[in-house]
């Protein structure tokens, strides 16, 4: 038997907790570690149980779900690992705190009513690397989120990791074609199996080529990834179109 996933689930609810262990738990591969009612508790519990993925909510007293994530991505770099992983549990009506989520380096976000199974290849999905989850719900919040930002007047390139570039046309620019091939299959909801299919290479070499994206870029996810393509006008929202032009 392989070993299994240890998830901690962080919710103010007790009862989405609760639902939530049990659907995990049903599964062979899956076990619950431990619940955490909000953030502060979340990270203390990680030292103890030392979990594979965090089922994180965004909305929590004491800490809240964004303020906890971009805690345990520093905690994760500073000790050179990629665990645990955060997966973010969002509702529609949080789309202003989804890209805030990303930047704080979420591996993924999914919907709170989101199916049963789909909860549960989205865990197995950010615990094996690969980030982008729910490709539907992501692409639609992800260019809702964009297109909130820009109708507020928030620039979306100060918004973004390194800022202190002006802009992302530099970086970009350092991207050879394949790479930018896959940031845009990445943008559209491209699993790693699916960008293999599509691009008629191994699942290995799409992950080489996704580490390259990023470490080009400076991000930490592929999600992140994503979100870059948007904000940087690589992919519009509402519109199939690519454009590289800076």
């Amino acid at each position: 038997m392989t070993d299994q996933i240890r998830v901690l689930v962080a919710d103010d609810q007790g009862v989405i907790r609760t639902g939530l262990a049990m659907i995990l738990d049903h599964e062979p591969d899956l076990t619950t570690v431990a619940q955490a009612g909000d953030g502060e508790e979340a990270l203390r519990l990680i030292d103890r149980f030392d979990p594979d993925v965090v089922l994180m909510d965004i909305r929590m007293p004491v800490m809240d779900g964004l303020v906890a994530t971009e805690r345990i991505t520093r905690a994760n770099q500073e000790a050179g690992r990629s665990r645990p992983a955060v997966l973010v549990l969002t509702t529609f009506d949080d789309e202003a705190y989804v890209l805030s989520a990303v930047r704080a380096g979420a591996s993924g976000f999914l919907l709170k009513d989101t199916d049963p199974d789909l909860l549960v290849a989205a865990v197995r999905a950010v615990h094996r690397g690969d980030s982008l989850v729910d490709p539907a719900s992501t692409r639609v919040l992800l260019e809702r989120c964009v297109e909130l930002e820009r109708q507020v007047g928030a620039d979306p390139v100060a918004a973004a990791p390194h800022a202190a570039d002006g802009r992302w046309t530099g970086l970009l620019a350092q991207l050879s074609e394949r790479e930018r091939d896959v940031l845009v299959w990445m943008a559209r909801g491209l699993s790693n199996r699916d960008l293999a299919n599509k691009l008629f290479v191994s699942e290995t070499t799409v992950k080489t080529h996704v580490s390259s994206v990023l470490s080009k870029l400076g991000l930490s996810s592929r999600v992140q990834a994503v979100v870059v393509a948007y904000e940087a006008g690589v992919v519009r929202p509402g519109e199939a179109e690519v454009r590289w032009d800076g």
